[in-house]
């Protein structure tokens, strides 16, 4: 019995960094963890564009070096992942957060599955060409893991419920496009890759990797198997070879080593980290393994945090990223002992510096400072207590707003996919959002963050090009003030970024001069986008998929004159609450023959035309949740848990409803 696959391969992380992100602003900083640098400096503005050696001097460039020992590894995580300490802190926590309105982020219960499929009638002719259909994925040479793969002859689906908890793999022939038919079955399932130069299927099932051989699709046999004793967060398929990265968070009792994948293993003093502390709560490993072998061939492992961190690949590198979190007692006593001195006592101050000289851990220092406000505020009578509440409240927040790009920081590191070896590394202010955050073109790399609103400072989204060096050349910044990204697409010298708070500010990008990025043009509109697709067949048009009001919601946006976006049509699903392809791409498909794409929905999985931006659906499947989509020829195929309807897509009838039984 094989147990219930992790439908979500690559999103291990983005689901955290989700919810991370929702609680927003002070919050998420009174639990971050505390960093050991001591340096009153840290927080002196670095410059109109972030903390580049381009632009602040090389002094602010990140270094990455390995561990001396095991003793070192071991100290640098304990500081990092100290808890928050909360203490006096009413100045600080009284402050608003950003407001998120509550959406649906889990898919509701199976829909019906009675067959009753509601189509509309379309034009079209069939023509003889093969094709079919690949996985949607972000760079168009790496192919990503999905639950549904197809080489035009077989198609490999590992969303087939056999019983209650368990799964399989289908393997269907589809010899006859429009007549598929069980081949085989694979008793292993989960998000995949075909590498169709060796014939051999890889399946990701909860922590192991299965290799197949498929050069008889109907009779199947296992290569190899090997166990990953770490998370998988992604994974990619790049010139016959298979890209893992690895998250592993190292015990407290026995940290080193650590062993991410099969009997390898790796040593504190071969892992990398940051010159200064970062917010280290994991080890990621980036490694190359040989799929018709499941040998690994090369690893490199740097140290990371799984929160408000993100991971991309392109056909050059490899980018792993970490934050860096000033702690909340570096910004407090910076603050008393600088601008705010004159708003507590001369004795406070002087407790203050003394406290800062001490050679004891930062949880320590803040227990300290809590007891010296307290005394001091004990001190106070009556309105003096509450008036010197507000004034600091006030002064801190206009302290922060002067420094917010240094509070939170990502470092990023750049490892070559030829040899892996790390290349460069450099840092901007803010944190990612996915991997969409992050982009390489011409080389420069691309990155969008958000500006957290710490200690009531406003939030703001930036965004910022890096050299091959990782020095920053240029960037846009204060994009949706009080808001957090939600969704970003870079496309050659062109990107777009959507902010949220109540409503979507939809902004167009001009990146073409990676010395000066422009924001071109904004849109406001209610709702917001999770997912931005552009319709490349159409000309200037971009497809949002989001939702407004609870329902899932369909845009389409003009960007023919950038300086000016236009929402050109929009649909709202007021039946359905949730869209797999909001938080995972691979759900969804584009179709640019026939001018539709494929969206999977709570109840119903739906086909969308989009001929010069008006939205008209095309059939609606009613085959459950969770559905996958692959057209062969001028058939669509929607997968189901059980079963697969294969629709015309020259007319929109069901020409075949089949049982995976």
């Amino acid at each position: 019995m094989v147990t219930k696959p992790n439908a979500a391969v690559m999103g291990v992380i983005v689901t955290a960094l989700l919810g991370v992100a929702l609680l927003g602003g002070v919050v998420g900083l009174l639990d971050a963890p505390e960093t050991t640098d001591d340096s009153n400096d840290q927080l002196a503005p670095r410059g109109p564009t972030g903390p580049s050696s381009a632009l602040a001097g090389a002094d602010d460039e990140p270094v990455v070096e390995t561990f001396e020992s095991a003793d070192e590894f071991e100290t640098y995580f304990d500081a990092a992942q100290k808890p928050g300490w909360l203490g006096w802190t009413s100045f600080v926590t009284g402050q608003p957060t950003i407001e998120i309105e509550e959406t649906t982020t889990t898919a509701d219960s199976a829909g019906d599955t009675d067959g009753g499929d509601g189509l509309d009638a379309a034009s079209g002719s069939k023509t003889e060409t093969s094709r079919h259909s690949e996985t949607n994925v972000q760079e168009a040479a790496l192919d990503e893991p999905a639950m549904l793969k197809t080489d035009g002859d077989s198609v490999y689906y590992g969303g087939h419920r056999f019983q209650r908890t368990a799964y399989e793999t289908t393997v269907l022939d589809i010899d006859d496009p429009a007549k598929p038919e069980l081949a085989a079955t694979i008793p292993a399932a989960g998000e995949m890759l075909l590498i169709e130069e060796t014939d051999t299927l890889v399946i990701f099932e909860d922590d192991r990797l299965w290799g197949y051989d498929v050069t008889d699709p109907t009779e199947p046999e296992q290569r190899w198997t090997e166990r990953m004793g770490a998370d998988l967060q992604t994974a990619r398929l790049y010139n016959g070879s298979l890209y893992l990265v690895l998250v592993d968070r190292p015990d407290d009792e026995n940290p080193c080593p650590i062993e991410p994948y099969g009997d390898s293993s790796v040593e504190c003093t071969d892992i990398y980290r940051p010159d200064s502390q970062a917010d280290a709560d994991a080890v990621y490993t980036a490694a190359r393994v040989d799929p018709a072998t499941g040998i690994i061939e090369n690893e490199t492992s740097v140290v990371g945090s799984a929160r408000d961190s993100a991971t991309y690949v392109s056909e050059n590198a490899l980018y792993l990223s970490y934050t860096r979190s000033t702690s909340r007692f570096d910004v407090m006593t910076n603050y008393l002992t600088g601008p705010g001195s004159e708003k507590v006592d001369d004795s406070v101050v002087e407790e203050i510096e003394r406290l800062q000289s001490l050679n004891i851990s930062k949880r320590a220092k803040q227990t300290e400072l809590n007891v010296i406000l307290d005394e001091w505020k004990d001190s106070l009578e009556g309105d003096e207590h509450m008036s010197a509440e507000e004034v600091l409240t006030e002064g801190l927040r206009e302290y922060a707003e002067t420094r917010k790009r240094n509070l939170t920081t990502t470092g990023i590191v750049s490892i070559g996919l030829d040899n892996l070896t790390v290349t460069a590394t450099g840092e901007v202010p803010g944190f990612p959002l996915n991997q969409w955050s992050m982009d390489e073109h011409e080389n420069h790399l691309r990155i969008a963050t958000t500006i957290p609103s710490d200690y009531g400072a406003e939030s703001e989204n930036d965004v910022y090009v890096l050299d091959s060096e990782l020095s920053t050349t240029g960037s846009v910044q204060g994009l949706g003030d009080t808001e957090r990204i939600y969704s970003v697409r870079f496309e050659g010298d062109e990107g777009y970024v959507v902010t949220f708070r109540q409503i979507d500010p939809f902004y167009t990008l001009d990146l073409s001069d990676p010395s000066d990025p422009i924001m071109e043009g904004k849109l406001k509109i209610p709702g917001v986008s999770h997912y931005l697709h552009p319709l490349e067949d159409e000309g200037d048009l971009v497809l949002g998929v989001g939702e407004e009001d609870g329902s899932v919601k369909l845009s389409t946006f003009d960007v023919s004159d950038r300086s000016d976006p236009v929402e050109k049509d929009v649909r709202i699903l007021d039946n359905e609450r949730f869209s797999e392809a909001n938080q995972n791409h691979r759900a969804f498909l584009q179709d640019e023959r026939h001018g539709v794409f494929f969206l999977p929905a709570s109840e119903h999985s739906y086909v969308f035309s989009y001929e010069n931006g008006t939205l008209e659906e095309k059939a609606r499947v009613n085959i459950g949740p969770g559905a996958r989509a692959m057209y062969v020829d001028d058939y669509l195929y929607v997968f189901g848990s059980d079963s697969v309807v294969v629709l015309d897509e020259t007319t929109w009838e069901v020409h075949t409803r089949l049982d995976l039984e």
